[in-house]
């Protein structure tokens, strides 16, 4: 099968005979000098579904022509995190997109500076990250209360903390998420809960990385050390 010119996420999508590309799409294509000749686009549906397009530049509409199914991976990577300040909230989500990483919660703690974002946005960064690196399934992205979300998993949870009493090493990911706490650090209840339901808090070797970093590190060791 020939590789696609183009590749472009759709959630939820449904196969049809014939697509037309949204305004935004037709002007990816038009970025990319693709809008003037026939060439293959490829629509995913971000949970392993490929759908192959022919365009024509002189059709408004796009002819189907095969579709591909993969599977799915039977265990999904999650690193757990405070959102990370300013515009590293956007490299942030571009890189563990590209790493592959399956899941994301953003976690609000007590000395969180940052406590919401634009959910819309994310995921279009997520997409446009995903089609780049040929991805077939999308990361997925949610927001939590530290608190409560922490004490619904904390017989899964390894924290990456500046003072862990233990060294990192990448077996203790095994079957575990990664918690990377806010630059403000932990509130004194919470290092207490810590303390109380003996979540391991490990030390990344090296100097204290910030929020960003200590994700896109925790991801990688998911994704490719574990």
């Amino acid at each position: 099968m020939l590789e696609p010119s183009l590749i472009l996420f759709r959630t939820g999508f449904s196969p049809k005979s014939t697509i037309v590309l949204s305004p935004e799409e037709l002007a990816h294509l038009r970025a990319l000098r693709l809008s003037k000749e026939e060439t293959t686009i490829q629509i995913r549906d971000g949970v392993g579904g490929l759908y192959d397009y022919q365009f024509s530049p002189h059709l408004k509409e796009l002819k189907f022509l095969n579709e591909t199914h993969i599977p799915r991976k039977t265990e999904r990577k999650t690193v757990a995190i405070a959102l990370p300040k300013g515009n590293r909230f956007d490299f942030f989500l571009q890189k563990v997109t590209e790493i592959g990483l399956d899941a994301v919660v953003f976690l609000v703690f007590r000395h969180s500076i940052r406590k919401e974002f634009n959910l819309d946005r994310a995921e279009k960064i997520v997409k446009e990250a995903a089609a780049q690196s040929k991805q077939t399934e999308l990361l997925t992205l949610s927001i939590e209360s530290a608190n409560d979300w922490m004490n619904s998993h904390k017989d899964s949870l390894v924290v990456f903390h500046p003072n862990g009493s233990e060294v990192f090493q990448a077996n203790q990911l095994i079957n575990k998420i990664p918690v990377i706490g806010p630059e403000g650090g932990f509130h004194t209840d919470e290092e207490e809960w810590m303390e109380k339901n003996q979540i391991p808090r490990l030390t990344l070797p090296g100097g204290v990385l910030r929020t960003e970093t200590a994700g896109i590190v925790a991801a990688s060791f998911l994704v490719y050390g574990t």
